[in-house]
């Protein structure tokens, strides 16, 4: 190779690396930024866990990094990223109350322990501690089933609807994890011994509803979920994904 070759070698050799390192830095600054905006995220819903939101202030803090989070890492469509959905989900701050639209804290739920499990098959469960008239010495086990579908008219949503309320009287101690449980009663190697709620009434009354899911990655989901009566004021979910032992 002569001198010239070799200058010309070195140059195309300096380009090369110049033109990785100008696409790998503001790829991993904006990797970085994304992680940061959900750290935020996720330690300002855990200071806002536990509490109502009457006037929707506690909303409103969490959405301008909601959108800055979606301005990092712009989203697929929800049928690209559905299979992210399907596993164990625990509650970092969102609704507290679904038998008032006062967005406050029901005394009966188990504030610390909401977790949703959604599976493959179009079905998921809404698992909680439940303390009847607040309670704590009284415990069941709640879990609420419900079926979804994509919502034709909205390619980022999913239309849902409650289809069964049972629960166990007791929780299982030794036993499994709560959002374990849902795999468990669904195959039948676990037996709901009692009724939240009968069948028939979920069916009939409590209605149906929609879940908009904007973001979805590996360990952080974000989502507003509506009731039938509530499309106009949806409630912002803030949950991160817990693993879940084999059934």
């Amino acid at each position: 190779m002569t001198r010239t070759d070799q200058n010309v070698h070195q140059r195309i050799v300096a380009c090369a690396m110049f033109a990785v390192a100008l696409f790998a830095a503001p790829a991993h600054a904006a990797s970085a930024d994304v992680a940061q905006i959900k750290t935020s995220i996720i330690a300002m819903a855990t200071s806002f866990a536990g509490q109502g939101d009457p006037d929707f202030s506690r909303q409103k803090a969490l959405e301008p990094l909601v959108q800055q989070l979606l301005a990092a890492n712009p989203q697929a469509p929800l049928s690209a990223r559905l299979p992210l959905l399907y596993g164990a989900w625990k509650q970092v701050w969102g609704p507290y109350n679904y038998k008032s639209k006062k967005r406050d804290v029901d005394p009966e739920i188990g504030v610390d322990e909401i977790y949703q499990v959604v599976f493959a098959g179009g079905y998921y469960y809404n698992v909680t501690p439940l303390y009847k008239n607040g309670n704590r010495a009284a415990e069941r086990i709640g879990l609420l089933r419900g079926e979804f579908k994509p919502d034709p008219q909205h390619p980022n949503s999913l239309l849902v609807h409650f289809t069964n309320f049972p629960g166990l009287s007791v929780r299982p101690r030794p036993g499994p994890p709560l959002p374990a449980l849902p795999a468990l009663v669904e195959t039948g190697k676990l037996v709901a011994d009692t009724s939240i709620v009968p069948s028939w009434i979920v069916r009939w009354f409590f209605g149906s509803g929609a879940l908009n899911e904007v973001y979805t990655d590996a360990d952080l989901r974000i989502l507003y979920g509506s009731g039938s009566d509530q499309l106009d004021r949806p409630a912002l979910y803030i949950m991160t994904r817990v693993g879940v032992p084999a059934p």
